[in-house]
């Protein structure tokens, strides 16, 4: 939103909470669910909107594209979107164009989910085909916690629709794109930490990727396949995928809008030193000419971490100094959702986690210090 003032530009804002950070910057806002299609085109109707640009949801990343094609404005195409937000459509699409995949069986009912279970073998993960983060997401270890884990996921799915699939051991990758004009290129290769347990937790994410030059270039390739076989043509790409002992790359799934918690607005355009936000703008207003350069692992010239600290569950926060850790010069971003005398609740989902971090440094080793250090300097008291 600063990229859209700055470029003289009024904004209309919608978010389903009447706190939204973004309303301080919006010259109109409504509070509305990101999925009330027919309410955001008559606001973009009443205000006579000329481009759109959506945050990195799923749900609103569909909006977006329906508002856009019925206005006639640019925008990523509806079929995009539905891949964005439906991972069995998604699955199903790639699995034609021989993308590497687990084995997965579509789950309606919980006989369904018996059978795929037993078809694949344990462990399996289920998730919903339409939910957002890690909402309903469970890795299923034996057939006693089939029945906690269909019941969880289908009431995080709008469609009531589950995907059940093998659960392959390995580390989780993420890949962050742009469909530039002159075509898609891979930016960003990360690797990532999750909390043990059955409930897949990102805890930590470093870029560039903790492998080998070979193998980082590797999974740059597969992101641009994946991305050339679902039809992104606009805008942000966003990819995980799980990296096995043996080198061998599996999609996990593949958007086409960017990565949420600072990765698309902050962390990409700051390793790679090019100004997405300002490219996204001119995508959405037709004015775009950027050209951008060959591929590879050069388009990095950084490092970077986000990282999610915990606090102590069930205390009260008597003291945290937010304020003086933010400004240490390796600091990008820091944000908790815990202040001065909340109570710290349990971390359920990645919507829960308790503060976010974004630091950088000239390289993997020198982002991991000021890591150290920012923990060091980070100080949290409780009221007794």
């Amino acid at each position: 939103m600063d990229t859209i003032r700055k470029e003289g530009y009024s904004i209309v804002a919608t978010h389903p909470e009447i706190g939204a950070e973004g309303f301080t910057l919006a010259d109109h806002f409504y509070v509305k669910e990101s999925t009330d299609i027919a309410a955001h085109v008559r606001i973009a109707q009443a205000h006579k909107v000329v481009a759109i640009v959506t945050d990195n949801c799923d749900y609103s990343f569909y909006t977006a594209s329906v508002v856009a094609s019925r206005l006639g404005l640019p925008f990523a195409p509806i079929e995009s979107a539905i891949f964005s937000n439906d991972k069995l459509a998604q699955r199903e699409c790639c699995a034609a164009g021989g993308i590497l995949q687990p084995l997965f069986y579509k789950v309606r009912t919980f006989s369904d989910l018996e059978i795929a279970a037993n078809k694949i073998g344990f462990p399996v993960i289920l998730k919903p085909v339409d939910s957002r983060g890690t909402f309903g997401v469970t890795i299923i270890q034996d057939k006693e916690q089939l029945c906690a884990a269909f019941y969880d996921a289908l009431q995080h799915s709008p469609s009531h629709t589950l995907i059940c699939e093998k659960f392959i051991e390995g580390t989780l990758i993420t890949v962050d794109g742009f469909c530039f004009k002159n075509g898609h290129r891979s930016l960003a290769v990360a690797s990532r930490k999750f909390e043990k347990g059955i409930k897949p937790v990102t805890k930590e994410i470093i870029y560039p990727a903790q492998f080998s030059t070979e193998v980082n270039e590797a999974l740059f390739e597969n992101h641009h396949r994946v991305v050339e076989q679902l039809g992104y043509r606009f805008g942000h790409t966003h990819g995980e995928y799980i990296l096995t002992e043996e080198n061998e790359i599996y999609l996990v799934e593949c958007t086409n809008r960017g990565g949420g918690v600072y990765t698309s607005s902050v962390i990409v355009p700051m390793l790679t030193e090019i100004d997405l936000n300002k490219i996204l703008l001119e995508q959405s207003l037709g004015t775009d000419t950027y050209q951008a350069a060959s591929a590879g692992l050069h388009m990095m010239k950084h490092s970077a971490m986000l990282t999610f600290l915990d606090f102590e569950v069930g205390r009260v926060i008597k003291y945290i100094n937010i304020k003086q850790v933010k400004k240490l010069p390796f600091v990008v971003r820091y944000r908790s959702i815990f202040g001065e005398n909340d109570m710290v609740e349990s971390i359920e989902n990645c919507a829960s986690r308790h503060s976010m971090l974004v630091i950088s440094g000239a390289s993997a080793a020198e982002t991991l210090q000021n890591f150290t250090t920012f923990k060091e300097n980070l100080s949290v008291s409780y009221h007794k």
